[in-house]
């Protein structure tokens, strides 16, 4: 049977496009180019109608979403990000307001994160595309890379979890723009990357595609497997709302939706104490969810049981979309 792109996946996809050049690069949520004492760090992201924009979203949130996801993988690096560009793909019976309000929404997001727009490109098209290049810095001593996890380390998570997919849950049931809205409210956790990484992270990612993604990349990269406490996962109050109004378990909502752009990493445990003062003091949340075993195995304790997390999380190509 020939292969399909849905039959493959899209880590799959992605390992066969590395064969056509002959060599792989990083896994990493951006391209890091040696300057001096510091990395240029180069990510780029795409969003379209169909895959990523629910309907009755406001444009100006979707532009600030839009440049948010760029610059989260900036973050999850441990850098700063400082330039922008943008490719849209526009149909022609777009309004101009519409647009507009997205380019106010990008401005914003890139203003309030100290990232300055320098260039991109317009085009005619059937649906909306949009494809961004975030580019930033870091120094050499600080980066951030998904490799690095040792057995031992806490595994730990930034904000809470489970809040863009109760949102997503809801929007499906009531198609309300109220929800729409707030599948698309994130931010890129800049502030939060540069202090994990000053306080000796080993790796860590942003969680674009959701907390057992992550897990199962991190465990092919690091060779380790990981074990989750239920108890300790910072649910957020939306997916606890959800949960009661839909049915779906909270671990669910929290563990194996895309869309938190939260930062998970791992951190040795002599350091975290540290990070968890600096983190307070800084009006930061960062929670430790569990830790770094031998092995390949992602697991979750649950009410004094182990149950081994089989869910694969969020993968394009393989899942339901938006």
């Amino acid at each position: 049977m020939e292969e399909t792109l849905a039959r493959i996946g899209e880590r799959g996809i992605i390992n066969k496009i590395r064969n056509v050049y002959g060599y792989a690069w990083e896994d990493d949520d951006a391209a890091a180019i040696g300057m001096g004492s510091s990395y240029m760090l180069v990510t780029t992201d795409s969003i379209n109608r169909e895959t990523h924009i629910p309907a009755g979203a406001n444009p100006v949130t979707l532009g600030y979403f839009f440049a948010a996801i760029n610059l989260s993988d900036i973050a999850a690096m441990g850098g700063k990000p400082e330039y922008f560009l943008s490719a849209l793909t526009l149909p022609r019976s777009m309004r101009l307001k519409e647009l507009l309000g997205m380019e106010r929404g990008i401005a914003a997001c890139l203003k309030k994160y100290g990232t300055r727009m320098i260039g991109g490109d317009t085009k005619e098209g059937a649906e909306l595309c949009m494809t961004g290049i975030a580019i930033g810095a870091v120094a050499r001593d600080r980066i951030l890379r998904r490799r690095g996890a040792a057995s031992g380390d806490l595994v730990c998570v930034t904000g809470t979890l489970g809040r863009n997919a109760a949102a997503y849950h809801m929007w499906k049931r009531t198609r309300s723009r109220l929800w729409a809205n707030r599948i698309l409210r994130v931010e890129p956790r800049v502030s939060e990357g540069m202090l994990i990484a000053r306080h000796g992270a080993t790796s860590a990612m942003d969680l674009s595609d959701g907390v057992l993604s992550a897990l199962r990349q991190l465990s092919r990269l690091n060779r380790c497997g990981f074990e989750l406490d239920e108890a300790s996962l910072p649910i957020d109050g939306a997916a606890r709302h959800a949960s009661m109004e839909l049915g779906i378990d909270t671990d669910r909502l929290a563990l194996g939706f895309g869309g938190e752009y939260e930062l998970l990493f791992t951190i040795p445990k002599a350091r975290f104490a540290s990070l968890a003062s600096s983190a307070r003091d800084s009006g930061v949340k960062i929670s430790a969810i569990g830790r770094v075993i031998a092995g390949r195995v992602c697991s979750l304790i649950k009410d004094g049981n182990r149950f081994v997390m089989r869910d694969r999380g969020f993968e394009h190509f393989t899942r339901e979309n938006p």
